[in-house]
């Protein structure tokens, strides 16, 4: 407030109310906001815990005849790549952000030769690398909705630090200023009137 000029006019004392009134409505929306967005990254992050323990059952389950996949001679790479990962566009908690839907895979056909564990491995391969993709997606949206809440935050500490208080300091100041002069006024007119009375009864 030290560098901030101030002229002490009433139609700026006017300016500096709306400036305050404004500031005071907007701070409330913007706390709720910071809530909401923090409140949605916990829950992702929490889904991205539960998927990655997915994972790790999925692994788990399948080392019995993982052994036999490393022992053998067909590549499950051969038989499963992804074409694509396909998301929607959606708003949340007032971002826009990308969701998961599913992947897109091209899968080989298997053969009679192909061992029968291939069928499974194919299958697991298709989850995991499903459930990798949903949690690169929401990575993606705890990145953006994070860029979002330090916005928000610097917009809060902005009206908290600084439009409010120097809203406040410069009404203050304004009317102080103000009165001074309507009472230096008064006084003039009195000195002003009691001098006439003087004079004209002389």
């Amino acid at each position: 407030m030290a560098n901030l000029k101030i002229r002490y006019t009433k139609t700026e004392r006017a300016r500096q109310k709306k400036i305050l009134k404004v500031s005071e409505r907007m701070l409330p929306l913007f706390e709720a906001m910071e809530k909401s967005l923090m409140a949605t990254i916990n829950s992702i992050a929490e889904r991205i815990d539960e998927i990655r323990e997915e994972i790790e059952r999925n692994s788990k389950a399948a080392k019995p005849w993982i052994a036999v996949m490393s022992d053998s001679w067909v590549n499950i790479d051969h038989f499963i790549s992804v074409n694509e990962i396909i998301t929607k566009p959606i708003d949340v908690a007032g971002v826009r952000v990308q969701q998961f839907e599913k992947v897109d895979f091209n899968v080989m056909p298997v053969d009679g030769a192909t061992p029968l564990w291939v069928d499974d491995a194919i299958e697991l391969m298709q989850e995991q690398l499903q459930l990798r993709a949903e949690i690169k997606c929401l990575e993606e949206q705890i990145e953006l909705l994070e860029e979002e809440l330090l916005d928000v935050r610097a917009r809060i500490k902005l009206f908290e630090n600084r439009r409010i208080p120097n809203a406040k300091i410069a009404i203050r100041k304004i009317g102080q200023k103000l009165q001074d002069d309507e009472r230096l006024t008064i006084a003039t007119a009195k000195v002003v009137k009691t001098s006439r009375q003087k004079e004209e009864s002389v």
